[in-house]
């Protein structure tokens, strides 16, 4: 047991003292009498044997007091699985060509419901495929025209999901278009002030640790409405050191065929769109990466790679977490002045 404040122990002289100057003081002599020589001769009755003991619990209770005040503590070691996580933003494109359809389990379905399904599977994680992220703050931002935030960052993976099962195709005509460049700027500025938002931590607790930041960035189109650009966006995600992670999910691509002068025409694979080299560069200057998705199991295969390229660190530790016992002290203090209290004022009363 150690004490927080010893010199408070010091305390117990001066007022161990002052104590025993009032005491006598009260226990003075106070009716005069021509002599006690024929009571001297009387012998002491049980209750005069115990006039001692309130003085006595009154010093004891002083005594605990004191120390009760040097705060006494006891150290206890316990082991922690302390984590550092990734702090990651998913964007998800909800603007009406995400109604086009793609293959899923021999099946045409819409490009929104393959996202929706994959994104479940990456937040949750799925048996053998997929191991979910835990340890992960994760938030949501869908955006057409407008960025909207469906999902704040959170540790509630379960509700994340859920909110992820109602997203939506945009059915406003005069709120539909592509603005990742907005939605990417908002999801940034998120990330960058996240630190301010997290809950203080306990003293002697280990602050909390964000190993990384990354936005994952799913569009099927070229930005074409809002009012940042999607490389300025991706400059101040560079600033901020926040990764960008870009998915096009678009149509199986199909290889161009060129006549070439004496020759057969040679079958060209096909290149970058422009809105591609976009989402490219947006991945490459801010260290993130682009792939090219079409269907349910390609755009599933983009989400395995990324979920093993940003992983949590976890790690045990030990620490000493200091426990208050001065409780025990005061409370004896407070018994002892209590049964001094009840027997001056009754078996032990003096009189005057």
């Amino acid at each position: 047991m150690t004490l927080a404040y010893p010199w408070a122990l010091a305390a117990f002289v001066p007022a161990l003292l002052l104590y025993l100057r009032t005491a006598r003081a009260f226990g003075a002599a106070s009716v005069d009498w021509s002599s006690v020589h024929v009571a001297g001769a009387v012998p002491p009755s049980v209750r005069r044997r115990w006039l001692w003991l309130p003085r006595a619990l009154r010093i004891v209770a002083l005594a605990a007091v004191t120390i009760a005040l040097a705060r006494p503590q006891t150290e206890k070691l316990t082991s922690t699985l302390e984590r550092d996580g990734v702090a990651i933003e998913l964007l998800v494109d909800i603007s009406s060509s995400m109604e086009m359809r793609v293959r899923y389990q021999d099946k045409e379905v819409p490009r929104m419901f393959v996202a929706k399904e994959v994104l479940r599977e990456f937040i949750q994680g799925k048996e053998g495929e997929l191991s979910g992220r835990p340890n992960d703050l994760m938030g949501m931002i869908t955006f057409a025209r407008y960025a909207d935030t469906i999902c704040p960052l959170t540790l509630s993976h379960e509700a994340l999901a859920f909110l992820a099962d109602q997203i939506v195709i945009n059915d406003r005509p005069n709120e539909d278009g592509t603005a990742y460049g907005d939605a990417t700027a908002l999801a940034a500025a998120r990330l960058a002030r996240l630190e301010e938002t997290l809950p203080a931590t306990e003293k002697g607790a280990a602050p909390v640790q964000i190993k990384s930041k990354l936005i994952i960035l799913l569009t099927d189109g070229e930005n074409n409405c809002g009012r940042m650009l999607p490389l300025q966006a991706a400059a101040l995600a560079k600033q901020w050191g926040i990764r960008v992670y870009t998915i096009s999910l678009t149509d199986p691509p199909k290889n161009q065929y060129v006549r070439v002068e004496g020759e057969e025409s040679i079958e060209v694979a096909r290149g970058r769109t422009a809105a591609e080299q976009v989402l490219e560069q947006m991945a490459k200057s801010t260290g993130g990466i682009f792939r090219r998705a079409h269907d349910f199991d390609t755009l599933k295969a983009v989400y395995q790679e990324i979920d093993a390229l940003e992983r949590s660190e976890m790690r045990s530790a030990i620490r000493r977490v200091p426990e208050e016992r001065f409780a025990w002290f005061a409370g004896a203090a407070l018994v002892l002045l209590s049964v001094e209290f009840i027997l001056t004022s009754t078996w032990l009363r003096r009189i005057p």
